[in-house]
Parts: structure tokens; sequence; C-alpha cells
């Protein structure tokens, strides 16, 4: 046996060899942004407009920064709040998965509200769609509740 296998608790791997929920949760922040950047390059180059209006402002453009960006952001707050939720309930990973399902269906809503070309809109839904896909089922790695 080796000295780190001695020190670990029975049935428990060494800490050196443990993954943390923050490696997989990393790994979704990242995947997300990657995700929205995929997309508005598929996008952008099958020529979608990748342009918004809303009400009677000017057009705005979804820029490549913007949509890494947001993707990130959102990302990085899920996993505050669920960091929250973990330290200050006792299914707090329960509480955010059904959290996160109810903000990506939110996130759909202001779709409906902006004039966009379809390829645009297209893009912008599985923007979100890919967000979600990666990070939810990343940021439930490793924990259980």
């Amino acid at each position: 046996m080796t000295a780190n296998a001695q020190h670990s608790p029975a049935g428990h791997a060494p800490a050196a060899n443990r993954q943390g929920p923050w490696q997989p949760r990393a790994i979704g922040v990242a995947a997300a942004g990657v995700a929205a950047a995929l997309i508005w390059i598929i996008a952008n180059a099958a020529g979608a407009d990748l342009s918004v209006v809303q009400g009677d402002a000017d057009p705005s453009d979804v820029t490549l920064p913007m949509s890494i960006g947001f993707a990130v952001l959102a990302a990085a707050a899920g996993w505050g709040l669920l960091a929250l939720l973990e330290r200050f309930t006792a299914r707090g990973l329960r509480t955010w998965t059904i959290v996160a399902l109810v903000v990506l269906l939110v996130s759909f809503m202001p779709l409906f509200g902006v004039e966009a070309d379809g390829g645009t809109t297209a893009a912008l839904a599985l923007m979100h769609l890919a967000v979600g896909a990666a990070v939810i089922p990343l940021f439930r790695r490793g924990t259980g509740d």
C-alpha cells in the first residue's frame, strides 16, 4: 500500500485522484462558450443575418464575442447559484436543476419578441439549447442529491 492509500478513508480514492465538482463545472462553463461560438460560426458561414430588431430600436448585430460572453456569463451565474444552493439547502442540486430547466425554457421567450430572419432565430435557439445541454449535465456530474 502506498502512503496515500493508507491515509484515505476506506472506500475513497486518495484526494489527488478524486475529481471535485468544480472540474466538470469549469468544463461546463467553457463548453457553453465553445458551443455558442461554434453555432455562431456555422450560422454566419451559412449566411444568417445574425441581426435582431427589438421594438422600434435599430438593428443589433449578434456578434461572436457577444455570443460567447453571454453563454459564459450565464453558465458562471448558474454555477454561482448552484454553489449557494448546495451550501445552504439540503437538496441544492435538485433545486438548481429545476431552476436551470425553467431558466432555459424562459430564455426562449425573447426570441418571440424580436424581429430576425429564420437563420438568426434558429441560431439563437440552438445557442440556448447548446448552452443548456452543456451546462446542466456537466454541473450535475460528480455530486449526488
